[in-house]
């Protein structure tokens, strides 16, 4: 009786700040913002890059995203059919670990006002809302920036129903056994995904009531015993938070004036105003729980103050980081700041939740080749491959977004329990190392790992792709340390990158043996997936070695204890040098950078192992020693790679080869893909649309062609063409910010906070 009660009073509540917003004014002025200081002002150009469309979409295909960080929509609308939406979430895993959508909605209205020619769907890229217009109607499509709460606002000069449905199409248990299970692809059993739930029309069932509709997604069974048992670890389950069993997750819907329909669908009376909010929580929980979870989240729901608070989220954002390129040569430059911009959009709109952002996708995949009756399938499915993900996280640095790292960091620490239980059980080692593809939870993916293995002696993964890559730990540090250089966070430092820095090394310290020098010999290893067999000390492990105890060493004394001042000394002293070759340039013969000191012929991909050095490693660059057989080997490189997960536009920028870099930037903003209507769609390229590792990508070749940190150092525009006029405000190390103006080859303005940091800037295009 007590729960009955208090359901009542939550439902009362939801309704109630629902019906003060329905009963709002129409608020008339076209980007409503509390903001009116300089916050807003310096931000007001990021208006012309709104995205306008002036007809409605066929499909998802024509979708235009939303996030909050955390819960991320696709929003479009059908001339029959209105508003549809889908929504995703980094942690709504099925039982076999798929990232599925929580599901899907449809606002529809009468009498219908989208087959009209005033027809508009407006992304107000500056404020983070979406705004549809039609005929005498405007919805308006935002999200609470701290909650997982979408809104629909709607506004009539004439009264309208609004039918909204749940669109599932999750109706029944099904199997899966395509790529997008890569995790449990080819495991010997089936793999079941199990329906969906919808909670009946009754009012006091504990989940929804006559004026909501509830659907959910619940795991009563988890592939994790089963990928343990496959990698030899089921006795180490208890070094395991197994994130798939009983998660929860969906949608709970409600509308002042809204009644139910059926089990999937409210509608309201007509009127000239309404709003719409939905809760989709995602927990571990019981059902009960999980509605009590959303039941709150509604009750305590305000969509005048969400959106008034979701404005200045998104103002602060812009104002803290951007790229504004007003000519570029021969070059649109329109679409570079564009594609800088839609791209910084979706890192925001996607990156705060539990879980990293998928590099195939992020939660932003819609349907398959042009179907849609199975909006969670995405190519490369759910494990994380690290040389992808890292490159959504690079530029979050210059951008000063470093809360948003925090997901990938935090899916590596939490697997460090199990990765020293695998290291002492594969090799009889201490330390972490971590898989090229991790699953969430810390295992190889199993289908790299081997589901038959026949023929595979021991333990271990028997794919040859990346099997015995060991670069992903290292370089996981390094990205720390970087997070450490540009905060200076001391907590960061002493509780989670020293650990973090300790373990990986300790791995390399009892795992290799030493030459006669004292140097380790890498072997086995291979030069990541160009190169397999036969490779002794591959160049991508060797430069993140040398990248690491190199900093770590110098780390002021205060900073680590003595024990660990005196681990990375030595583990510096036994850092193997980087490989070199001999090449033939412009008829010369030159040393290069080499793949590894030692590797067999053939290669098996199209990667370039050897510029690892120069990016993400950054041992060559502007302003270091062997700037010029960095751009030799650039030069001599096998493979051209300016799209995807290709990296060569970075390097370029590193190596302040500012008509590369440019070019391949240009190329980069030009990958939309020409069947999907969203701008900032790129790829497939090697992996899934929209391709997020190419969106880093862009970033991150941006940033570096406008600033480059060196220790103290601060390259100004070390590989931007003079040709090109910019405004920017980006991030440096030692929490700095750097806000600068370019004109006709001339700094116009420069701002450096704090001040004293100005004397530390080296300005490569001069004029003061």
């Amino acid at each position: 009786m007590k729960s009955v009660f208090t359901k009542a009073l939550i439902t009362m509540a939801v309704f109630s700040a629902l019906a003060t917003a329905a009963n709002a004014a129409p608020d008339s002025t076209p980007h409503p913002s509390p903001l009116l200081g300089k916050e807003r002002e310096s931000t007001m150009w990021i208006d012309k890059y709104d995205v306008v469309w002036t007809t409605p979409s066929v499909d998802a295909r024509g979708s235009m995203p939303l996030g909050n960080g955390e819960v991320t929509v696709n929003a479009w609308v059908e001339a029959d059919h209105g508003l549809r939406f889908l929504i995703g979430r980094s942690d709504s895993f099925s039982e076999i670990g798929r990232v599925l959508k929580a599901g899907q909605i449809r606002v529809a209205l009468s009498p219908n006002p989208f087959a009209s020619e005033t027809f508009s769907q407006h992304l107000h890229l500056r404020d983070g809302y979406i705004e549809i217009t039609g005929d005498k109607v405007d919805l308006k499509l935002f999200l609470d920036p701290d909650r997982p709460v979408i809104y629909v606002e709607g506004h009539s000069a004439t009264p309208v129903t609004a039918t909204v449905e749940v669109e599932d199409w999750r109706l029944a248990d099904r199997t899966v056994d395509d790529e997008s299970a890569w995790t449990m692809q080819g495991a010997p059993r089936p793999l079941v995904e199990s329906a969906d739930h919808f909670s009946p029309p009754t009012p006091n069932n504990g989940v929804a009531g006559k004026n909501a509709v509830a659907w959910y997604h619940r795991n009563e069974t988890s592939g994790v015993p089963d990928m343990l048992r496959q990698q030899g670890l089921i006795d180490d389950a208890d070094k395991v938070h197994d994130p798939l069993l009983h998660r929860t997750f969906g949608g709970y819907v409600a509308g002042h004036d809204f009644q139910v329909v059926d089990g999937h669908t409210l509608a309201n009376k007509p009127a000239t105003s309404f709003t719409i909010a939905i809760a989709c929580p995602c927990s571990q929980s019981t059902v009960a729980d999980w509605t009590k979870t959303a039941t709150t989240l509604l009750a305590e729901a305000d969509a005048k103050a969400v959106f008034a608070k979701s404005l200045t989220w998104w103002h602060g954002y812009w104002d803290g980081s951007y790229i504004d390129i007003t000519s570029a040569g021969d070059k649109d430059a329109s679409l570079l700041t564009r594609g800088y911009m839609l791209q910084r959009y979706i890192q925001a709109g996607d990156s705060r939740g539990e879980y990293p952002v998928k590099f195939n996708g992020g939660t932003f995949t819609v349907g398959r080749d042009g179907k849609f009756d199975d909006n969670d399938y995405r190519r490369w499915g759910d494990p994380h491959w690290f040389q992808n993900v890292r490159h959504m996280y690079h530029p979050m640095m210059a951008s000063g977004d470093f809360e948003m790292t925090d997901p990938f960091f935090r899916m590596y620490e939490k697997a460090v329990p199990l990765a020293k239980a695998r290291s002492k059980r594969y090799e009889d080692v201490d330390g972490v190392f971590f898989p090229e593809t991790m699953t969430v939870w810390g295992t190889y993916a199993g289908k790299d790992y081997g589901w038959d293995r026949g023929g595979h002696p021991g333990l271990g993964a028997t794919t040859p792709w990346w099997g015995k890559t060991r670069n992903q730990g290292p370089e996981l540090v390094a990205l720390m340390l970087d997070r450490w250089d540009y905060t200076q966070d001391h907590t960061f430092l002493k509780h989670r990158l020293l650990p973090m820095a300790t373990d990986v090394l300790t791995y390399f310290d009892n795992r290799y043996a030493r030459d006669a020098g004292g140097h380790l010999v890498l072997d086995p290893t291979q030069s990541v997936e160009t190169f397999w067999n036969d490779v002794v000390n591959d160049t991508p492990t060797v430069a993140a070695l040398r990248d690491i105890c190199t900093r770590l060493a110098a780390l002021p004394k205060d900073a680590a204890t003595t024990d660990q001042h005196d681990f990375f000394a030595k583990m510096l002293a036994a850092c193997p040098e980087v490989p070199v070759a001999e090449a033939t340039v412009d008829g010369k013969t030159v040393k290069v950078i080499a793949p590894a000191e030692k590797h067999e012929t053939e290669r098996h991909n199209v990667e370039n192992p050897e510029l690892y050095a120069v990016w993400p490693s950054r041992l060559y660059g502007v302003d270091k020693p062997g700037l010029q057989m960095a751009r030799d080997t650039y030069a001599v490189r096998t493979n051209h790679l300016d799209v995807g997960w290709g990296y060569d536009g970075n390097v370029a920028a590193v190596l302040g080869m500012a008509d590369e870099a440019a070019r391949i930037l240009d190329v980069k903003c030009q990958n939309s893909n020409k069947d999907y209507r969203w701008p900032a769609t790129w790829g497939p390229n090697y992996d899934w649309l929209p391709d997020q590792n190419h969106g880093g990508n862009l970033l991150e070749t941006a940033q570096l062609m406008l600033l480059q940190s060196d220790g103290h150092k601060i390259l100004l525009f070390p590989a931007w063409p003079h040709a090109w006029d910019v405004h920017f405000r980006l991030h440096a190390a030692y929490n700095t910010t750097v806000e600068a103006t370019l004109k006709d080859g001339k700094v116009t303005d420069l701002k450096v906070t704090p001040s004293e940091r100005a004397k530390d800037v080296i300005n490569y295009l001069g004029g003061g």
